[in-house]
Protein backbone atom coordinates (compact mmCIF):
# COMPACT_ATOMS: atom_id res chain seq x y z
CA UNK A 1 0.00 0.00 0.00
CA UNK A 2 1.51 3.35 -0.87
CA UNK A 3 2.02 5.95 1.59
CA UNK A 4 0.29 8.97 2.60
CA UNK A 5 1.89 12.41 3.36
CA UNK A 6 -0.84 13.78 6.16
CA UNK A 7 -0.16 17.03 7.86
CA UNK A 8 -2.34 19.28 9.95
CA UNK A 9 -0.81 22.88 11.08
CA UNK A 10 -1.03 24.32 13.77
CA UNK A 11 -0.32 20.55 15.45
CA UNK A 12 -0.47 22.45 19.05
CA UNK A 13 -1.85 25.24 20.65
CA UNK A 14 -0.70 26.06 24.75
CA UNK A 15 -3.65 27.89 26.80
CA UNK A 16 -2.46 30.30 29.55
CA UNK A 17 -4.16 31.05 33.13
CA UNK A 18 -7.83 31.46 31.96
CA UNK A 19 -7.95 30.43 28.94
CA UNK A 20 -10.19 27.34 28.20
CA UNK A 21 -10.43 26.85 24.83
CA UNK A 22 -8.40 27.13 21.86
CA UNK A 23 -9.72 28.98 18.55
CA UNK A 24 -7.68 27.85 15.44
CA UNK A 25 -7.59 28.09 11.88
CA UNK A 26 -6.35 24.36 11.05
CA UNK A 27 -4.76 23.56 7.75
CA UNK A 28 -5.09 19.64 6.65
CA UNK A 29 -2.92 18.77 3.81
CA UNK A 30 -2.47 14.82 2.14
CA UNK A 31 -0.45 14.11 -0.44
CA UNK A 32 -0.58 10.38 -1.79
CA UNK A 33 1.54 8.39 -5.07
CA UNK A 34 -1.17 7.53 -7.16
CA UNK A 35 -5.16 8.88 -6.90
CA UNK A 36 -7.59 7.82 -3.77
CA UNK A 37 -10.56 8.25 -2.53
CA UNK A 38 -10.26 9.60 1.17
CA UNK A 39 -12.25 11.16 3.92
CA UNK A 40 -11.16 13.31 7.02
CA UNK A 41 -12.54 12.57 9.91
CA UNK A 42 -12.28 14.25 13.33
CA UNK A 43 -12.08 11.45 16.32
CA UNK A 44 -15.48 12.32 18.34
CA UNK A 45 -17.52 13.22 15.13
CA UNK A 46 -19.15 9.91 13.02
CA UNK A 47 -19.58 12.40 9.79
CA UNK A 48 -16.71 13.11 7.47
CA UNK A 49 -15.38 16.71 7.51
CA UNK A 50 -14.24 16.82 4.00
CA UNK A 51 -13.77 13.74 1.39
CA UNK A 52 -12.13 13.76 -2.04
CA UNK A 53 -12.86 11.48 -4.98
CA UNK A 54 -9.88 10.26 -7.18
CA UNK A 55 -7.37 12.77 -5.89
CA UNK A 56 -3.71 12.52 -5.44
CA UNK A 57 -3.39 15.40 -2.91
CA UNK A 58 -5.97 17.50 -1.00
CA UNK A 59 -6.13 20.39 1.31
CA UNK A 60 -8.56 22.03 3.76
CA UNK A 61 -8.99 24.55 6.10
CA UNK A 62 -11.23 24.53 8.89
CA UNK A 63 -11.60 26.55 12.23
CA UNK A 64 -11.40 23.90 15.49
CA UNK A 65 -12.54 25.33 18.83
CA UNK A 66 -11.23 22.39 21.28
CA UNK A 67 -10.48 22.32 24.87
CA UNK A 68 -8.74 19.12 24.70
CA UNK A 69 -5.95 16.89 22.04
CA UNK A 70 -7.80 16.31 19.17
CA UNK A 71 -7.10 13.07 16.41
CA UNK A 72 -7.73 13.44 12.88
CA UNK A 73 -7.87 10.18 10.61
CA UNK A 74 -7.78 10.03 6.76
CA UNK A 75 -9.97 6.90 6.15
CA UNK A 76 -10.32 5.20 2.48
CA UNK A 77 -13.69 6.36 0.96
CA UNK A 78 -15.31 2.94 0.16
CA UNK A 79 -13.69 0.73 3.22
CA UNK A 80 -13.35 3.06 6.36
CA UNK A 81 -9.80 1.57 7.08
CA UNK A 82 -7.94 4.12 8.69
CA UNK A 83 -5.09 5.20 6.37
CA UNK A 84 -3.24 7.41 8.41
CA UNK A 85 -3.83 10.23 11.73
CA UNK A 86 -2.19 13.14 13.37
CA UNK A 87 -2.80 14.77 16.67
CA UNK A 88 -3.99 18.77 16.93
CA UNK A 89 -2.52 18.90 21.11
CA UNK A 90 -4.05 21.31 23.57
CA UNK A 91 -1.42 22.24 26.44
CA UNK A 92 -2.04 23.75 29.29
CA UNK A 93 0.69 26.64 30.05
CA UNK A 94 0.76 26.60 34.05
CA UNK A 95 3.21 29.50 35.04
CA UNK A 96 5.11 28.16 38.20
CA UNK A 97 6.19 31.61 40.82
CA UNK A 98 8.91 31.16 42.33
CA UNK A 99 10.42 33.90 44.61
CA UNK A 100 12.88 36.24 43.56
CA UNK A 101 16.54 35.93 43.81
CA UNK A 102 17.01 39.72 44.71
CA UNK A 103 15.43 42.47 46.74
CA UNK A 104 14.05 44.58 43.74
CA UNK A 105 16.28 47.60 44.70
CA UNK A 106 18.90 46.16 44.34
CA UNK A 107 21.37 46.81 41.28
CA UNK A 108 22.95 43.50 41.14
Amino acid sequence: MPLIQFSIKPRLCVLNAGEEVCRDELEVKWLAAQARSLCLYQTDKPEPLRCWENAIQGEYQFELTASVSTDFQLRELDSDTSLSDQRFQVVYNEKKYRKARRNPWSFF
